[in-house]
């Protein structure tokens, strides 16, 4: 046996048969060997005897078993929880934090499809960039693609960048090459036919091997590899009759100026070829195509954009589809009903304070509820408890900022100086939290327009709105940006700021500690006035750090 689809099967048909329902079933193939890791979270010894009998079902194969902690209730299923302080509630959270960020070895705990089917595109055949925000689900959309093109019998390769961080582009390359190679040889050796392309296939991951070892491999060297590569693909599509998806997440790890040519030649191995690249990274932290000489993927030409940032543009929209998510980690725990773990303004507060990122919600509401656990005879989760956690959880951006940064030098510097600039403008200098940006000194100021994107591909700040118009100028607009409530959730008990916040399904705006009444933004006119009280940022404040940025 040794098509992947037709293991799986045998996996699920011997559990079956003694009652084991298995948490997850991976199967990862090398040359001359099939290894299956099947996870269970009950009847651990039961699985152990189910694993020797498959062992001398699959040919070469070899069965592990995995036992992980069962997330289960204690209580009866019908009993209601009734406080924060609920064990289920405590579950919850535990599961909230280890769940929260996925990875080819835990994948989403229920992948939520999003109403425009980005899954159908990324499981198509077409080489893609996935981009988006830290935290938005780029590897849940790449794992949960894998899963179903893997059911379907295609072949998949999964590359996380991040190890291969310190590595120039052609190291990189070869990195993945010898993947492939061991992808190929692995159906091969499992496989009875194409005794010649298995030769074929070993020489040349031998040759790859060889350069990668090298300490003195140059570009043309590896680049005389790429055609050879492209050859063994071809006949290996050919004879399996299936095609090959690889996907590279984290893209945005490697060197800025070195991806380009990290790409142009994974692309040079997919031409005439059913070999498909699914590509994940932080768009403004990722350069990905330079046009002399044309080097690397061509959005448009070579591969399709995958844009998968949920902003607070449509708040109400971003709501839904976290509520969505995190009621998937409720019912796992059966700590229902969801409104008295969560109160509804606290919820809203949630959203707010995510900036509709779906890795941040999740931590955050686990955070929110250990804070609110720690209030004597706490019912629910409240406002205040959000405001905590997000404080908290701004120190863990700024390392974020400093890890995110690190594949262009002295980067991080620049973005902690241009976001220390940005809360003296707001927090000291206006008293409010949301700004706009002209369109014309965005064009005008390039280098400071894209330090003010990392920070928000960063979730340091959110966009609100991406074309508002003047009240006062006909055909000027502007961009309206929200500092990321981490950043001046300490300010809000000392300072009168103008905040802009969710309330009630739409955005309202209120000064603290104040008496001001509270202006709502529930219909468009309402809500483009509020925004309109924005004051414009002139990116030539931002000069001197943009200037370092583009030094380094």
């Amino acid at each position: 046996m040794s098509d992947e689809h037709n293991i799986r099967s045998l996996i699920d048909e011997e559990l079956g048969r003694v009652g084991i329902k298995p948490v997850s079933i991976q199967i990862r193939t090398f040359p001359g060997e099939v290894i299956a890791i099947i996870e269970v979270d009950r009847d651990y010894e039961l699985a152990l005897k189910a694993a020797s009998n498959l062992d001398s079902k699959i040919e070469n194969g070899f069965v592990t078993i995995r036992q992980i902690k069962a997330v289960a209730a204690k209580r009866p299923v019908g009993q209601q929880v009734k406080s924060v302080n609920d064990e289920r509630v405590a579950a919850l959270t535990r599961l909230l934090s280890e769940r929260s960020r996925t990875s080819e070895s835990q994948p989403s705990l229920r992948y939520i499809q999003d109403v425009n089917e980005r899954l159908n595109l990324a499981i198509s055949p077409r080489h893609h960039l996935v981009f988006g925000r830290r935290g938005v689900g780029k590897t849940a959309l790449l794992l949960e693609a894998k899963r179903v093109l893997e059911v379907d019998g295609a072949h998949v390769l999964w590359v996380n960048l991040q190890p291969l961080r310190s590595l120039p582009a052609i190291h990189a390359f070869l990195t993945v090459a010898l993947r492939i190679c061991d992808l190929v040889l692995g159906w091969y050796g499992a496989s009875s036919s194409a005794s010649h392309g298995t030769e074929v296939a070993r020489s040349i991951r031998a040759a790859i091997e060889q350069k990668f070892l090298s300490s003195n491999a140059e570009n043309g060297d590896v680049a005389r590899i790429v055609p050879l590569l492209q050859q063994v693909c071809n006949r290996f599509c050919t004879q399996s009759n299936q095609s090959i998806y690889v996907f590279l997440d984290d893209i945005h790890y490697l060197a800025s100026s070195d991806v380009p040519k990290f790409l142009d030649l994974i692309h040079g191995i997919t031409r005439d070829n059913p070999v498909w690249l699914k590509i994940a990274g932080i768009q403004h932290q990722t350069r990905w195509f330079i046009p002399n000489p044309p080097t690397g993927l061509q959005n448009g030409h070579d591969a399709t954009i995958i844009n998968l940032d949920v902003t607070l543009e449509r708040p109400e929209k971003a709501k839904d589809f976290l509520e969505n998510v995190l009621r998937g980690y409720v019912e796992e725990c059966k700590a229902l009903p969801l409104s008295n773990v969560l109160s509804a303004s606290a919820l809203e507060r949630l959203v707010l304070a995510s900036g509709g990122v779906p890795r941040d919600f999740l931590t955050l509401c686990a955070a929110s509820i250990q804070t609110a656990r720690q209030r004597p005879n706490a019912q629910t989760v409240g406002v205040q408890d959000v405001n905590n956690a997000a404080g908290i959880a701004g120190k863990t951006k700024l390392q974020e900022l400093e890890d995110d940064a690190a594949a262009t030098s002295g980067r991080s510097a620049v973005l902690v100086s241009t976001l220390n600039l940005l809360q003296q403008f707001l927090l000291t200098d206006q008293q409010i939290t949301f700004f706009r940006i002209d369109f014309r000194d965005k064009e005008n100021h390039s280098a400071e327009y894209r330090v003010l994107q990392a920070l928000a591909d960063l979730r340091l700040l959110h966009l609100i709105n991406n074309s508002l118009s003047d009240p006062h100028e006909a055909g000027q607009r502007s961009e309206v940006y929200l500092l990321d409530l981490s950043q001046y959730s300490g300010y809000r008990l000392k300072q009168r700021l103008y905040v802009l916040d969710f309330e009630r399904g739409h955005m309202v705006l209120k000064r603290t500690r104040s008496s001001e009444p509270v202006r709502a933004g529930d219909t468009v006119l309402k809500l483009v006035s509020l925004l309109r009280r924005a004051p414009i940022l002139e990116l030539k404040l931002l000069t001197s750090d943009a200037v370092a940025a583009t030094d380094v």
